[in-house]
């Protein structure tokens, strides 16, 4: 009985496969740290019972351009490639366009514009274009302000505001437009103290949303607000980022006390809290590494082939491992459950809302199902 075992142990570790998982982030980056941790969790929860384990490739041309990188990342047998927040639309519409052509699938943290390019190998893993916009315009209904001031960081985040900005009308009073005033942040973090005073002193806002994607601009902002007394009432914050409550330890032990309400939103459900951008890559390696599962599962593992570039190659099993991935339905994960769409953006992603009391922050009751 006991040789029987130790055959059989011999043989699950023959017949175990690693894939190669693939990303354009450069080594050492905090991307590619991402996808190392999304990596060594799948292995250390799922390796041992699913017989699949993953091995990521990344690529070293750091002042490469996307083209050559994915190209570098194909040449490896890559089953999957993923597609960090840090690439520029330009580029992530390159990579879309790479990844149906060599029929390679792709997932990406942030889905882009489906008007500027919409590929059916690519899925989003995060939330729909223009949905964080929409959560945060539900939560002012909940909190019923008649007007504020929308600060946000650059003229690319207008096109991602448009549900907030543009969506303002008020169920609380009479059918009323909540009024809006929009202002750009300053570039310099020096320029934030002239800043909040102008809103202060001229624009004469109290309610203030914060739009930035930088969970540093939030406590630089914070840091200034609280030198000129405008982090007491009857001021109160919304700040879109949905890393915001990192910040706890920042809001209870540094420059004293905050007294002004202090809200917004989150996606993380996990206990202890991470940042939305490792969650959203973790589960992004977790989709990879399921789909992979299930195919062994039904004795369908696909056969990952060398892509390249020069010779046009494309991969045979593409399609199938595409397919494995757009069909997952997972519950409870880090950011809830994971679902997609014929188009192969994330359904079912819901917001909480989170706020300060006791000088903590708590779940608030409201949240925006996608």
């Amino acid at each position: 009985m006991l040789t029987l075992c130790i055959w059989a142990l011999i043989l699950r570790d023959v017949y175990a496969a690693t894939y190669n998982i693939g990303t354009t982030a450069t080594k050492g980056s905090l991307a590619f740290e991402n996808v190392r941790y999304g990596v060594e969790r799948w292995n250390s929860a799922n390796a041992a019972h699913t017989e699949v384990s993953l091995n990521i490739v990344a690529t070293e041309l750091y002042f490469a351009g996307i083209e050559e990188r994915m190209c570098d990342v194909m040449q490896h047998s890559v089953v999957a490639v993923l597609i960090p927040n840090s690439e520029e639309r330009l580029d992530e519409t390159l990579m879309k366009s790479m990844c149906h052509h060599f029929r390679i699938p792709c997932l990406t943290l942030k889905m882009g514009n489906h008007i500027e390019f919409a590929s059916d190998f690519v899925a989003s893993i995060g939330p729909p274009r223009g949905l964080g916009a929409r959560a945060t315009s539900e939560f002012l209904e909940n909190l019923r302000w008649t007007s504020f001031l929308l600060a946000y960081q650059h003229e690319s985040d207008l096109e991602e505001l448009a549900p907030l900005i543009y969506d303002r009308r008020s169920t609380h009073h009479g059918g009323d437009r909540a009024s809006i005033q929009l202002r750009r942040l300053p570039n310099n973090t020096d320029s934030y103290e002239p800043f909040l005073k102008y809103v202060r002193n001229r624009l004469r806002q109290t309610n203030i949303v914060i739009h930035s994607s930088n969970i540093t601009t939030l406590y630089a902002l914070l840091q200034q607000a609280k030198g000129i007394n405008m982090t007491e009432p009857p001021f109160s914050y919304i700040f879109t980022n949905t890393d915001l409550s990192l910040l706890e330890d920042f809001l209870n032990n540094v420059y004293g006390s905050f007294h002004c309400n202090i809200t917004g939103l989150q996606l993380v459900k996990n206990d202890p809290m991470m940042k939305t951008s490792l969650a959203l890559t973790s589960e992004a390696v977790w989709v990879v590494g399921t789909a992979l599962h299930k195919m062994t599962d039904l004795k369908v593992p696909p056969r990952p082939a060398a892509m390249l570039c020069d010779a046009k190659d494309s991969w045979t099993d593409g399609s199938r491992m595409n397919d494995a991935i757009r069909k997952l339905n997972a519950r409870q994960q880090l950011t809830g459950d994971i679902r997609f769409d014929s188009g192969g953006e994330r359904e079912n992603l819901v917001y909480y809302g989170i706020g300060r009391i006791n000088s903590q922050f708590v779940k608030v009751p409201f949240f925006l199902e996608a």
